[in-house]
């Protein structure tokens, strides 16, 4: 039979949109031109047809146009379906094919689903519905292919820009991240400088109370310390506990307005309190509410001799009313100047002093915080490792070292701060204590 290709379109096929749908292009091959015929006007409407009598025509035509779906039939002189589909997969992978066949050749068919990689075959003679119905489907599932291969394309393409986008991000942030990072370490430096210089004014502040009051070297700074950690034995937080030290650290900054006569009083039990030394926290309260940083720390300060009954002073709070900065600092510094105070001639054991205070608890000192300094100088346990711990000598051991100077009651130095206490320092302390009727208070780690 003479080979001749019939009703071919032009080399580009324009792809049409009927109601936005697109017109597949449906390649036909059969040695018949009366069967192309008949497929032609069938499908027309649905499909850009064009018909092939000879494969390698077809062939050809593949190599230089856009074609969606191939039908070949399988008997054909020359070239057989199975052959024909074999190498348009070669030339057009990405389109459908089907098989039209009869039932007798089944071993042609097996071998074109191997080969040539069809989607299904379609058995003759057809059924026209059957055949619309069957390529209805392949047109869908072609379609989806595509706008999966689409999608797809679209995906690695969004991918590789987002890739590029984070890369340049990356750059950027790293970029960004040294900066931030070299401010950082600026502003940590003024911060670090800033804290420097604040501990160096609390410290020339706190050398100015030693100062006039005659307090040891320390004094202060210990007091400060017990007070916090004291107040971390209360569940008070990190912020409250650092303001309790800082009002700790400067609660005898009044001092500074009173006389060398009061200072030297004996204060704690005395029938008669002069009225200035009453004043002393208010005046404290005053200087330090001139400082804005420091203004958080003046009720503390002010209110430091507040009883829990409500006799103290200057406002008679009572109970929980006191701030509770103001009630460490009350049981702290009393229990100080009963086993060290240097105005005070007649010092007590530590027994002593916590007997004495029990005696006032839930009067003059809050029970809680008297019972938990109470507590925790039996147990010589903290967590921060500046703390002082004040003993006496039923519990000073050989190694234990000292914080401080221990300073007889003539104002000589029996002990320096650093001193690691052994058993003959020890029993002269003892003989200390009973030539002269008193009581040796020494402060350690």
């Amino acid at each position: 039979m003479k080979n001749e290709m019939t009703d071919v379109p032009s080399m580009e096929v324009s792809t049409e949109t009927v109601d936005e749908e697109p017109i597949l292009t449906l390649l036909l091959l059969d040695d018949e031109q009366d069967i192309l015929n008949a497929l032609k006007r069938l499908l027309r409407k649905s499909y850009n047809v064009v018909a092939f009598t000879d494969g390698c025509e077809a062939l050809t035509y593949l190599e230089e146009n856009h074609v969606d779906i191939i039908m070949s039939d399988m008997r054909m002189p020359n070239m057989d379906g199975a052959d024909f589909l074999t190498k348009s997969q070669d030339i057009y992978p990405g389109a459908i094919r089907l098989l039209l066949t009869g039932y007798s050749d089944v071993d042609s068919t097996i071998k074109a689903i191997n080969d040539g990689g069809i989607y299904t075959y379609i058995g003759k003679p057809w059924d026209n519905q059957d055949l619309q119905l069957t390529l209805s489907k392949v047109s869908d599932h072609y379609l989806l292919k595509k706008e999966t291969k689409r999608l797809n394309e679209q995906v690695i393409k969004a991918n590789k820009e987002l890739a590029e986008l984070n890369q340049s991000l990356e750059e950027k942030v790293n970029v960004r991240t040294e900066a931030l990072q070299a401010s950082k370490q600026k502003l940590h430096s003024a911060l670090n400088i800033q804290k420097d210089l604040l501990c160096d004014v609390l410290d020339m502040m706190s050398a100015t109370i030693e100062y006039r009051t005659g307090f040891s070297p320390g004094h202060s700074k210990r007091i400060a310390i017990q007070c916090k950690v004291l107040a971390k034995s209360l569940k008070l937080d990190e912020t409250n506990c650092q303001r309790v030290y800082l009002c700790a650290l400067l609660h005898e900054i009044g001092t500074v307005g009173l006389t060398d006569e009061i200072l030297q009083a004996n204060t704690l039990g005395a029938d008669n309190i002069d009225d200035a030394l009453i004043t002393h926290p208010i005046i404290g309260a005053k200087i330090v509410g001139k400082v804005k940083r420091f203004a958080l720390l003046t009720e503390n300060i002010l209110h430091q001799n507040e009883n829990i009954d409500g006799t103290g002073f200057p406002d008679h709070l009572s109970g929980e009313d006191i701030p509770i900065g103001a009630r460490i600092i009350r049981v702290v510094k009393d229990f100080d100047y009963l086993i060290a105070g240097k105005a005070n001639d007649k010092k007590m054991s530590i027994a002593n002093a916590y007997s004495w205070m029990k005696e006032r608890s839930g009067v003059w000192y809050d029970r809680q915080v008297l019972q938990n300094f109470i507590d925790l100088l039996g147990k010589r346990v903290s967590d921060d490792n500046e703390m002082e711990f004040s003993i006496g000598l039923e519990a000073l051991r050989p190694g234990n070292k000292l914080l401080e100077d221990l300073i007889l009651h003539n104002g000589n130095v029996m002990l320096t701060a650093g001193q690691e206490v052994n058993e003959t320092m020890i029993k002269k302390l003892r003989e200390y204590e009973d030539t002269y009727n008193t009581k040796v208070t020494l402060f350690v780690a």
